[in-house]
Formats: C-alpha cells, sequence, structure tokens
C-alpha cells in the first residue's frame, strides 16, 4: 500500500472509460492525444489510438449470474497495453479520462486505497464529465467511437504515478424458481382472455411489457431508474381517466368571466387560446399514480404515494436540471431501483389482474391480497 510522504504530494483523483471504437481510426495519426479543461475544474484527456493510457483490462470467463446450487464463475481480468490481434477488442480504443486535485483532502488520505474509494464516491460527478466529451465525439465524429464501453476506473495519481482500480462485473444472484400447480391452472386461465383481446388493447398491453422487460434487464441502477418510469407513464395514461378538479373548474370560470369583462375587442380570441391552454394541461404523473393508488389500495398503498412523489421528483432531476439556487447530489441506490422496481411491478399487475399476485422474491418477500 502506496503511503504518501508529506502533505505537500501531489494529489490527483478521477475516473475513466475506455471504449473499444471498433472499425474506427485517424487517418493522418497513428495515435492522438489532447487535454481539455472543463468548467476551470475538471483536467480532462482524450486520447484515440491502440495504446490507451491507463491500458486494456480484458474480463474473460466470467457468469452473469450465481444460480444457487451451481457454481459461479468469477472469470480473470487481463492487463495489456495494446491488444495483441488474437482478443475481439481493439485495435484502436478511445479514451477519456477526468481528474481532480485532491487538496479538500489534507492529509487525511494517506493511502491509494483512500484516494480510489475517494474518486468512487466522485464516480457519477466525474461520469457526466466524460458524457459531455464522449457525448460530442459520438455526435460529431461517429457513434461507432463510443459505441462499446469497455473499462470503467477510479484512479489515483501519487505524484504523477497513477494507480487505478480494477474488478469483474457484478454477478446477481438469483433464486430457485419452481412453478406448482397453481402456476400451471394460471397459465391455462390466460387462454380465454387472450383470445378476447382487441387489436388496439394488445398494442396497449404490449407496449407497457416491451418497456418493462427492457427495464428488467438494465443491470445499472440508475438506467434501471430511467427506464421503470416508461412502462409506469404507459400503464397510468392507459388506466386512469382524471377529469379537472372542481375546484380548478371554478377558477377556469372565472378566468373566462375576467377575460370577457375586460379583453375588449380580443375577448373571442383569448377564450379561444384559454380553452386551447386548459384542453392541453391534463394530470400529471403524479396525479394519475394518486388516482391509481387511492383506488387500489393495495397494501402500503400510501407509502407507494409517498416514494413515488420522492422517485418522481429524483427523475425530474436528473432529466430536467437542477434548481441553481439549491444543491442537489442525486444518485440512485440499488435500494431506491428495486423499490420503483417493485411499485411498477405491482400496479402493472393490479390494472391487468385486479389482485396483487406479483411475483414473491426476496426483494418483496411478504405481499398481502387486495381485500374487496
Amino acid at each position: 500500500m502506496d503511503i504518501v510522504k508529506n502533505s505537500n504530494s501531489c494529489r490527483y483523483t478521477g475516473y475513466r472509460i475506455l471504449y473499444d471504437a471498433k472499425g474506427c481510426s485517424f487517418s493522418d495519426y497513428d495515435e492522438y492525444l489532447t487535454n481539455f479543461d472543463v468548467a476551470g475544474k475538471y483536467d480532462v484527456q482524450a486520447y484515440f489510438g491502440p495504446k490507451p493510457k491507463h491500458g486494456i483490462q480484458i474480463v474473460s470467463g466470467c457468469s452473469k449470474y450465481i444460480v444457487p446450487g451451481n457454481d459461479a464463475i468469477f472469470g480473470k481480468i487481463e492487463f495489456m497495453a495494446e491488444t495483441d490481434g488474437e482478443t475481439d477488442y481493439g485495435p484502436f480504443f478511445f479514451e477519456v479520462v477526468v481528474r481532480v486535485q485532491a487538496d479538500e483532502l489534507s492529509s487525511m488520505a494517506n493511502t491509494i486505497d483512500e484516494l480510489l474509494r475517494y474518486a468512487e464516491s466522485r464516480r457519477e460527478e466525474f461520469k457526466n464529465v466524460i458524457y459531455l466529451v464522449a457525448g460530442i465525439i459520438g455526435l460529431r465524429f461517429q457513434r461507432q467511437f463510443v459505441l462499446e464501453p469497455l473499462n470503467e476506473n477510479a484512479l489515483a495519481w501519487l505524484d504523477n504515478a497513477p494507480s487505478q482500480n480494477a474488478c469483474t462485473p457484478f454477478l446477481e444472484c438469483l433464486e430457485l424458481i419452481s412453478i406448482n400447480e397453481h402456476g400451471i391452472k394460471f397459465l391455462e386461465s390466460l387462454k380465454q382472455p387472450f383470445a378476447s383481446l382487441s387489436i388496439d388493447v394488445l398494442r396497449e398491453y404490449s407496449l407497457i411489457f416491451h418497456w418493462l422487460l427492457r427495464a428488467w434487464q438494465e443491470r445499472d441502477p440508475l438506467h434501471e431508474f430511467i427506464a421503470l418510469f416508461v412502462p409506469l407513464e404507459a400503464l397510468l395514461t392507459k388506466f386512469t381517466d382524471l377529469k379537472m378538479s372542481t375546484d380548478n373548474k371554478s377558477k377556469a370560470k372565472s378566468i373566462r368571466t375576467a377575460i370577457e369583462q375586460y379583453a375588449g375587442s380580443n375577448t373571442h380570441e383569448l377564450i379561444l387560446f384559454f380553452d386551447k391552454l386548459i384542453n392541453k394541461a391534463g394530470p400529471t404523473l403524479e396525479e394519475r399514480f394518486v388516482d391509481i393508488a387511492t383506488k387500489a389500495k393495495l397494501s402500503g398503498w400510501e407509502s407507494d404515494i409517498q416514494a413515488f412523489k420522492k422517485f418522481q421528483y429524483m427523475r425530474n432531476m436528473l432529466l430536467h436540471g437542477r434548481d441553481k439556487k439549491v444543491e442537489h447530489n442525486i444518485t440512485i441506490r440499488e435500494e431506491e431501483a428495486r423499490t420503483l422496481q417493485n411499485i411498477v411491478e405491482r400496479y402493472v399487475n393490479f390494472c391487468l389482474f385486479r389482485d396483487n399476485n406479483v411475483y414473491r422474491s426476496r426483494w418483496c418477500p411478504s405481499i398481502d391480497e387486495v381485500k374487496d
């Protein structure tokens, strides 16, 4: 373990993403390296060529899942400066590295391990900077440069000597699932409903499950979190039919009256414009969820509403930007993605089957039946 010899040692921390730029090259260079100062805060290095500055890590023989009763294969990592032509990767790569000086750590971070942990704690911040640079390269050059991310590593430097972490991909621990006679009966019970579906309803239901299936396959909690809103929004649009509240109708009537009294010659034009705005101002996603949760009254439905409001806020901050007057640090933990997944699954199930018999797992071990 490397120790910082004194508090004046030059310490940096950062992150890198290495892309396998398949089919790409430079016409006039074997390799190209350049640096950017981003926002006066981040030192960003972009490398194109066969020998990435922080090397290449090839992971092989790794299982994707841990299945109870079977041996998990954690695979191996090979480190190389450039590919040898015998792998499926390379020979041309695009590497983006971001780093900052770790001044605020003072003398507390005395080891490479501590600097790497600090880099991991700022991972999403660093990755956002990388996404800006990589995204522009993909947009202006070609998406092939950034189509295949190969390695992601937290980085640390002591007196300009770089170190990085490395690990095989995480393995998801599965459960042993056995379909019993009750499951067979349910499967057979689908025959009549399937046969009676109209083409339009088939399309609507298929859209919901198309996006739910894609969300299930996401392994990154952030990507899963964002993806889960798509089937939920499709569901709520189909199964809720909210009308304007009595209070809002009264307010709209008052506005129309004011227009008629004070708009003069523009009255007709302004009334038409106001009516158009009213027609477009449908219920929000949050209002739709509150409506369906209140009607369903599944076990814990009040907690579901509070959780959904929190998740909707987090999603809006991630997608639509943040209030400049407020300091935000939005990260999505695995527990939050799992909670949202559980909510989406239960309400999709309720809207289709009018019960709470969604599958059981260690993530949702106890589910009460819906009481009429």
